[in-house]
This record gives C-alpha cells, sequence and structure tokens, in this order.
C-alpha cells in the first residue's frame, strides 16, 4: 500500500472522489481516536495500549492511501472533519476502573470499523479501475484485521 499512482494508470472520476472524502475523513478521525485510547491506557493496560498505538499507525497508512487515491481520481485530499475524543477520567483508583473503561473503547471501536468495512465495501463496489479497487480491498482487508484484533482483545476481557 501507500505506492504513487501513475496518472495515466488512473482515469479521473470526481464522484468517486467525493464518495471517498467520508472514509478519508473517517480514518484521521479513528487515528485520532485510537491514539487518544492509546495515551488513556498506557501503563494501565499494555495490552490494549499497544494495540490502540498499532490501529492508530495502521489508521495512518489508511488515510494516506486513500488521500492518494482521491487525488488521482482528480479530487481535492482536504480534511473536513470534526474531532472529539470523548473524555474519559481514569484518575485516582485508575486500575479498578481501567477495565470497564477499556471494554466500552472496543466495543465503541468495533462499531466504527464495522462501518469502515461496510464504507469501503461500498466504494469498492462504485469503482471501476483495478488500482483503485486494490488498494481499497488491501484496506479492507486489513480493517477486516483491526475488527479481529479488537474483537479477541474484547472476548479475553
Amino acid at each position: 500500500m501507500n505506492q504513487t499512482f501513475p496518472t495515466p494508470m488512473i482515469r479521473p472520476d470526481p464522484r468517486l472522489a467525493a464518495r471517498m472524502m467520508r472514509a478519508y475523513n473517517d480514518e484521521i478521525n479513528q487515528v485520532v481516536t485510537y491514539t487518544y485510547q492509546h495515551l488513556l491506557t498506557e501503563g494501565l493496560d499494555s495490552e490494549a495500549s499497544e494495540l490502540f498505538s498499532s490501529l492508530a499507525q495502521e489508521d495512518m497508512a489508511h488515510f494516506h492511501t486513500l488521500g492518494r487515491l482521491i487525488r488521482a481520481l482528480g479530487g481535492d485530499p482536504g480534511v473536513a472533519v470534526r474531532l472529539r475524543t470523548p473524555r474519559v477520567d481514569l484518575s485516582g483508583d485508575a486500575s479498578c476502573r481501567a477495565l470497564p473503561v477499556v471494554r466500552r473503547m472496543l466495543r465503541a471501536d468495533l462499531q466504527s470499523e464495522a462501518a469502515a468495512i461496510t464504507e469501503l465495501e461500498s466504494l469498492a463496489a462504485a469503482a471501476s479501475d483495478a488500482a483503485i479497487l486494490s488498494e481499497l480491498r488491501a484496506i479492507i482487508s486489513e480493517e477486516q484485521g483491526h475488527y479481529r484484533q479488537l474483537e479477541a482483545l474484547l472476548e479475553e476481557m
């Protein structure tokens, strides 16, 4: 992933580029969310914290790839999101409260991942260019992997 797309390979498709903006903006929002969750759980739940950090990095790569696809399709990959992480107070007796908080985070993240997969599958269905379809399928596969990782951690708890 994160290849440079030769312009002649991809035909401009401003409609698809515009549709792709939602997934693009959702990815950066998820990067911020996972980063926040990583920082919040750091020192309290190392397994969750490491997973959140890893997912943030992978979603940043997806954000980058989607931006390149949007550009290759003739769109402008400008960011238009409102970012707000839900505040979680883990001060005081943090270790006792961390487990229920992490469970809630994982459940919310599973919903976000499922929505992202659905959105990306919709984009893949609309894509006619093989290079775009290939990149979208790679992202979908990785997002499905994220879902499985989050689900496995939730089941362990």
